[in-house]
């Protein structure tokens, strides 16, 4: 979307979805660093003043835009977790891979949603706006939590490993702390490829599968 029809889009209500949706798309596209509410206005068409009325600063501003970013991670997730056409482990195979494919075609956002740029940030709104997604994250795998906070690509996770512990696929076991384990892993291998670590790049999927099987031997009955 260019400047022009950013301001045909948003000069008329919905300036706050218009404000976190082109920040979101500058984060992709261009870095976090070229992210300012004087750039937002311009492209947007409209005042900082205006900006204000819906965010006292662009931390505030940010703080949504990791929300947003966080809704697309799990935008991709969510799909192949309810596509019971697939068993078990085709989904937790394809969940694996789809998290690694995401971070490397958006590696700044990425970065924004689990780097140390906006860590502080990321808490704060994780436990005003998406407190049982924290807590689960931080280990809380209650009925409460696992019931409320199930639109997160994580609680997927959770749910997947729980599936394969029911039906005696995976060993018993801490489904959060197998979770973390995985994701670790996920992230590692994420990392490394939207550093540039080329062989990590050039073979992503061949060391991806590497991990899966290591993953199945630890986790199979």
């Amino acid at each position: 979307m260019n400047k022009t029809e950013n301001k045909n889009s948003y000069h008329h209500g919905n300036l706050k979805e218009g404000l976190i949706q082109t920040a979101l798309g500058m984060v992709a596209s261009e870095g976090l660093e070229k992210i300012t509410l004087r750039e937002l206005a311009d492209r947007l068409g409209t005042s900082r003043s205006a900006i204000y009325r819906h965010f006292k600063n662009k931390e505030a501003l940010m703080k949504q835009v990791i929300l947003a970013g966080f809704d697309k991670l799990d935008e991709v997730i969510e799909p192949i977790f309810m596509d019971t056409k697939l068993s078990i482990l085709e989904r937790f195979h394809a969940m694996g891979m789809a998290y690694v494919n995401f971070a490397v075609a958006n590696a700044d956002l990425y970065r924004l949603l689990f780097g140390p740029s906006m860590s502080k940030e990321r808490e704060e709104v994780c436990v005003d706006e998406r407190e049982d997604l924290y807590k689960l994250l931080h280990g809380d795998s209650s009925d409460e939590v696992m019931e409320n906070g199930q639109d997160s690509g994580f609680h997927k996770l959770v749910m997947i490993i729980l599936l394969a512990q029911e039906q005696n696929i995976f060993k018993p076991g801490d489904p959060v702390l197998t979770a973390t384990a995985i994701w670790s892993l996920l992230h590692g291998l994420s990392s490394l490829a939207i550093d540039g670590h080329l062989s990590v790049v050039d073979n992503i999927q061949a060391v991806y599968e590497v991990n899966y099987q290591m993953l199945l031997e630890g986790l199979a009955t």
